[in-house]
């Protein structure tokens, strides 16, 4: 039984020190960074944009922006480590414990904002941290890739 001929005559002419990086942009760690400096503009926008009712308004704000932003940004740094299927069970756990993390230090900063911080705007303070807790919901848009076409 005569079998078809299958085409090594590329094969053999293969180089194997290139490489074509199109193909593997799936692999590349998406830019989830961008998020987070999506939030610390939106904290130092809002919190300029208070300085006119008085620093306890723009601290209290810029405060509630980074009891958002920073936890974000350990959650981003922890959960984003590791890529491909053979780091699953890595993945998984790291994001479960940059979730956790996150849960511990927004606790914590809004601990010692209420402890250590006086006067307080409870208003400017909540306000803010709801406004940049808002910026992920666009998360999508900001962490896209402008990309070629792979021909």
């Amino acid at each position: 039984m005569a079998m078809p001929s299958d085409d090594w005559s590329g094969f053999a002419n293969h180089k194997s020190g290139r490489v074509d990086h199109r193909k593997r942009l799936w692999l590349q760690q998406p830019p989830v960074h961008r998020v987070i400096v999506a939030q610390l503009l939106v904290s130092a926008v809002l919190a300029l944009a208070l300085l006119p009712l008085g620093i306890t308004f723009t601290l209290s704000s810029l405060l509630g922006g980074l009891c958002c932003s920073l936890p974000n940004a350990y959650f981003v740094w922890r959960a984003f480590r590791y890529r491909g299927a053979r780091s699953a069970k890595l993945i998984v756990s790291s994001f479960y414990r940059g979730e956790a993390g996150k849960l511990v230090l927004t606790t914590a900063g809004f601990i010692l904002v209420f402890t250590l911080v006086k006067p307080l705007e409870p208003l400017a303070l909540f306000g803010s941290f709801i406004t940049v807790q808002a910026v992920s919901w666009f998360a999508p848009w900001l962490v896209i890739r402008r990309q070629k076409p792979v021909m």
